[in-house]
């Protein structure tokens, strides 16, 4: 157990003292982001607080746009299991998700890949120590290295294991259970949140499959089933994410990048896949540290010398060939319209379209190179050890030495000649040293190992985590700060009762919604649905219809507003006069699919409100009181004094999977002023409840189960106390 165990005990060790900058000091953070301080961390704190209220796995999120699925966007990674964990921590004294919590989570996550890839490594027959080079290669370099946000790298977690238990399902016994496996994990990858990487590594996955079972010529119909059980189990794991997200997705538009938001059924614009594809000169990027604008490719020289070598060594190998070639087409994916590959795939696959980011499949060159290394250093080790590599590393290192002196020389100050070329052409230079004395056999090959992973971790040093900025460094150190300027703000609108607030995004770029627990109009998300999109959102009769009381920012967004509190950042709250209550009624109803008609002057949405269905048969009175008495994320109360029949309107958003009762008994709701919930009440005092209760998520809560319970049934010991996958 004890040999067993070291191997990976090592490697996490490796990895957490790789980022010691995060977990052993408070002086450095990977969350000075945009994109993960304005949306990320907000989506994570209104998580982690309703964990904490004992409010656990939160559906709807409040906050934004009068309300929208939580989990139906998928990014938030709220059908996680592992973000579970996460949310379970205690917040600190202000509220907030613990930093410390977040850096033990970045860390954990390249923890996790880098065992995965140690597990496929050592299922291929390599050695330990050629294992946890597999490790360091995908754990530290590459994708997993260069993506920061959660959502995005979660799923890669579990891409090894995706290929390991199809490479047993191919070739060992117990194909069953492997194929089981497989399809699990790659299903499990789809419950981190977001579609892309996990979709290049589902087209990869059947790709492969459809090879193997027609590369004989005719149908192997053993594959074949194993195929189709791998599909269906990966279907069934990720049904807790993907069902939730479907419906969502039909009903919601998104930004992609291209002029206008895009529905479901529209394509993103093949221009828009371009500007987010590796250039053709980013590949240097795969050596040089800093070259890449977007997603960084960086492996270093040292990990990619070793990945030629094993390929080269290892090609005889089945599974080396197999993924070489999904690398090599992940790699010319990744360059989107430089190469016709990928101009074929978005024509041609289903779905594809919608993974704005070519520059994400090469994260399966990654796990190529990693698996290649591996076998780069067992060929080392095996003593086919000649002079050729180590005068190859040399031959490069003087190149760069050289090269680094005449940008020194000339006073060029590109991207690539802040130090670290000269430092990598120092390292090829030891690299090569070391190659040298274990070939002649000055050196045990225990310490010659041990000097290239030094090596090699110094490498990687320099790219990875390398931005991640000092807290004294203002220039880099811009968005948290701000996250934390807008209490009196904050207090001031909770002495009011929390109202509903729109905000300039220009004062306040993060989501201060989600960040405080406030409801807010508007927000900076990839989404929204699109029934809100269409209704008069930008207009000061929206505002007012859709109960927004307050706005906050350094000046007035129109001239009526009073300015009734201003906060020692220098913000202003000013308020909305004749902003609605949250909920009301009203006792006529006008049939009609006109937004416009909302902003008319001649429609007072204080006595009329408009539907697209068939009018209800309302009664005409005056003097009704309605009043929200609980407000939670999927449920809210009112009570409802009515002085005849009438419709009772919650200035929340209506979407599939509310359920409303009168009194406890079920009513239909209705689409009101075109994003609306309304629902008929009798005259009377009366109870209205409104539950987000969505199928979509307990269908796919028991599909998912189910993959988890067969997964874990073939992930026990087999009749002879071993595993038979």
């Amino acid at each position: 157990m004890r040999s067993t165990l070291a191997g990976p005990a090592l490697l996490i060790a490796i990895v957490v003292l790789f980022f010691w900058k995060l977990v052993l000091t408070n002086q450095y953070t990977w969350l000075e982001q945009p994109d993960l301080s304005n949306l990320v961390l907000p989506w994570l704190q209104f998580q982690a607080s309703e964990w904490n209220a004992g409010r656990w796995f939160p559906l709807w999120d409040p906050h934004s746009w009068l309300g929208q699925p939580l989990i139906g966007q998928a990014q938030p990674g709220a059908a996680y299991p592992f973000n579970w964990l996460l949310f379970l921590v205690p917040l600190n004294p202000n509220g907030w998700i613990r930093q410390n919590a977040l850096h033990w989570y970045f860390v954990l996550i390249r923890v996790g890949a880098a065992l995965a890839a140690y597990a496929l490594a050592r299922s291929m027959g390599r050695s330990r120590w050629a294992a946890i080079f597999a490790g360091v290669a995908y754990g530290l370099a590459g994708y997993v290295a260069a993506v920061d946000a959660p959502q995005m790298v979660n799923g890669a977690v579990w891409t090894p294991l995706v290929f390991l238990f199809l490479f047993r399902a191919v070739r060992g016994p117990g194909g069953v259970r492997s194929a089981v496996l497989s399809g699990f994990f790659l299903g499990f990858g789809w419950l981190a949140g977001h579609h892309q990487m996990n979709l290049f590594v589902s087209l990869a996955v059947g790709l492969l499959w459809t090879y193997l079972v027609f590369r004989g010529g005719r149908p192997d119909w053993k594959l074949a089933r194993l195929a189709a059980i791998c599909a269906v189990v990966a279907i069934a794991a990720s049904a807790l994410q993907t069902l939730p997200t479907a419906e969502y997705g039909r009903l919601a538009v998104r930004w992609s990048g291209a002029e206008e938001p895009l529905r479901f059924n529209e394509k993103v614009p093949y221009f828009v896949h371009g500007q987010f594809a590796l250039k053709p000169s980013e590949l240097l990027g795969l050596i040089l540290p800093g070259v890449a604008r977007g997603l960084d490719p960086f492996v270093g020289c040292l990990l990619l010398s070793l990945a030629i070598l094993g390929a080269a060594a290892a090609f005889d190998e089945e599974r080396i060939r197999w993924l070489i070639a999904a690398g090599l087409a992940g790699l010319a994916f990744s360059l989107g319209p430089s190469t016709p590959l990928h101009g074929w795939i978005y024509a041609l696959v289903p779905m594809v379209e919608k993974a704005r980011v070519p520059a994400a499949a090469i994260l399966l060159f990654h796990l190529a190179a990693a698996a290649c290394a591996a076998a780069g250093i067992d060929s080392l080790r095996g003593g086919r050890l000649t002079a050729l590599p180590s005068k190859i590393l040399a031959a490069t290192g003087a190149s760069m030495l050289l090269l680094s002196l005449v940008l020194f020389a000339a006073r060029i100050d590109p991207q690539i000649s802040d130090g670290r070329l000269t430092l990598t052409a120092i390292l090829l230079l030891a690299s090569a040293a070391v190659l040298d004395a274990w070939r002649r056999a000055r050196i045990p090959p225990a310490i010659a190992l041990s000097g290239l992973l030094l090596l090699t971790l110094t490498e990687l040093y320099n790219s990875t985590g390398f931005t991640h900025p000092h807290v004294s460094d203002a220039q880099h150190s811009l968005y948290l700060k701000k996250m934390a300027q807008h209490g009196d703000v904050i207090s001031f609108l909770r002495f009011q009762g929390s109202p509903r607030v729109a905000y300039s995004g220009d004062d306040i770029p993060y989501n201060i919604g989600d960040w405080w627990g406030i409801d807010t109009l508007g927000a900076y998300t990839a989404s929204v649905p699109e029934n809100m999109w269409r209704s008069p959102l930008f207009h000061p009769s929206g505002h007012i219809m859709m109960g927004v009381r307050y706005y906050i920012g350094s000046k007035p967004s129109r001239d009526n507003q009073q300015l009734v509190f201003e906060s020692k950042s220098g913000l202003k709250v000013y308020e909305n006069p004749g902003a609605f209550p949250r909920a009301w009624a009203v006792h006529q109803v006008e049939v009609s699919g006109n937004p416009g008609r909302l902003v008319d002057p001649a429609f007072d949405a204080g006595r009329t409100a408009m539907i697209t269905a068939d009018a209800p048969s309302l009664e005409s009175c005056a003097g009704d009181t309605v009043d929200v008495l609980e407000r939670q994320p999927e449920r809210v109360r009112i009570h409802a004094g009515m002085r005849c029949r009438g419709l009772v309107i919650l200035s929340d958003n209506y979407f599939p999977g509310w359920r409303a009762t009168v009194d406890g008994r079920d009513v239909p709701i209705l689409e009101v002023n075109g994003a609306l919930r309304g629902v008929v009440v009798d005259a009377g005092e009366h109870q209205v409840e409104f539950r987000y209760q969505p199928a979509s998520v307990r269908i796919g809560a028991i599909l998912t189960l189910l993959a988890v319970l067969l997964a874990t049934a073939c992930l026990l010991p087999g009749p002879r106390g071993r595993n038979a996958g």
